[in-house]
């Protein structure tokens, strides 16, 4: 069985959707004929930098190691992807989470983003391959408009897809009353809860006797209990800490409906998140409050996955949730799409891409 060496900031038992995604990688490569070799980079990455890189060339020799790939955020990671492979003579796969040159977190004027240009030039310059999962904030033809003498050396992979074994093996925690839950994080300033709380409230008004509860895992800020609190929904409200994925997967089964915030930010027009798979697998259907024009928007239409809300219309997402729970919207998507999304159909085609970089073969001819 070849081995590769996966260059990233988490472990793959650590919490979080980004560890958990590795996990699952180690599992399901190993029925192409690969083997993970976790090269974990530890924070303060200043401080941590020189000896990591000694370190995984190190691991990469004694484990005979045929491709280093290394997946960013953040993006220095390729740096340090690009050493390892020179030093112990390995093939480099770069993998995108999200665009480093062009991440919309970022102003364009940061030094920071300088920075992210010199490591994106390294990359497409010194890299055996380059692919990302489709969903991130990319344009399909970005390499290919920016750097055209590199797409022989890029691909774009299918959307990741949920764990279809995971969940089709897990248990279905039942919940009592009819409960929405939201999984994941908030970002300040871009994609925060305020427009459900204020929904919520405008729902629960119209209807005060309704059985109904909101459940969010994850981070939380006082700031979203205050406007909670002035909605009139504090007591509606129940938050918990991040839980394991494996915990959480029949949280999510058992959930009448769950809860997309994408927001109206531009940078997030081409995002379709991770969360998106879990939601398909567990099957149930999604309130997503969103910019209706959002690519992940247009997808929850087309799939027929739930409903679709904009950003600041709090009688809209009143109207949706009233919709969901008296049951008036048919969740009728078609069978296909879960087959269609699935992890164990990624992998085959992530393995490939490591097969096609082993034998430093162009990726575009796949």
């Amino acid at each position: 069985m070849r081995k590769v060496l996966l260059v990233t900031n988490r472990r793959p038992d650590d919490a979080g959707g980004r560890a958990e995604k590795f996990d699952a990688r180690k599992r399901l490569l190993r029925d192409h004929g690969w083997e993970v070799v976790v090269g974990y980079v530890p924070e303060p990455y200043l401080r941590s930098f020189l000896p990591s890189v000694r370190r995984l060339v190190r691991l990469a020799r004694r484990e005979d190691v045929v491709v280093v790939n290394s997946v960013n955020n953040p993006f220095h990671l390729h740096l340090i992807g690009y050493l390892v492979s020179q030093l112990s003579g390995t093939r480099w796969l770069a993998e995108l989470r999200d665009p480093i040159y062009t991440h919309p977190d970022r102003s364009g004027l940061s030094p920071v983003t300088y920075a992210a240009a010199a490591i994106e030039r390294l990359v497409v310059h010194a890299a055996d391959g380059i692919v990302w999962f489709d969903g991130i904030q990319l344009p399909d033809d970005y390499f290919e408009t920016r750097y055209p003498g590199a797409v022989d050396r890029v691909a774009q992979l299918p959307f990741m897809g949920y764990e279809r074994g995971k969940f089709e093996d897990a248990a279905s925690e039942s919940r009592e009353p009819f409960t929405i839950t939201y999984a994941g994080s908030f970002y300040d300033g871009w994609i925060e809860p305020y427009d459900f709380l204020a929904g919520f409230g405008q729902f629960m008004r119209g209807q005060p006797d309704a059985e109904i509860e909101a459940h969010f895992y994850g981070d939380w800020d006082p700031a979203y209990t205050a406007a909670a609190r002035e909605a009139g929904v504090e007591d509606r409200l129940v938050t918990h800490d991040p839980i394991p994925h494996d915990e959480l997967v029949p949280v999510l089964k058992g959930s009448d409906v769950l809860l997309y915030v994408g927001g109206d930010d531009p940078g997030n027009e081409l995002n379709v998140p991770s969360k998106t798979w879990d939601y398909i697998g567990a099957r149930s259907p999604i309130l997503s409050i969103v910019d209706p024009e959002f690519r992940v928007a247009r997808f929850i239409r087309e799939q027929g996955l739930g409903i679709v809300v904009p950003t600041d219309d709090s009688e809209a997402v009143a109207d949706a949730i009233e919709s969901l729970y008296t049951g008036t919207v048919d969740y009728d998507p078609d069978p296909d799409v879960f087959e269609r999304y699935t992890r164990e159909r990624t992998a085959e085609r992530f393995a490939e891409a490591l097969d096609t970089t082993a034998a430093g073969e162009p990726l575009a001819e796949r």
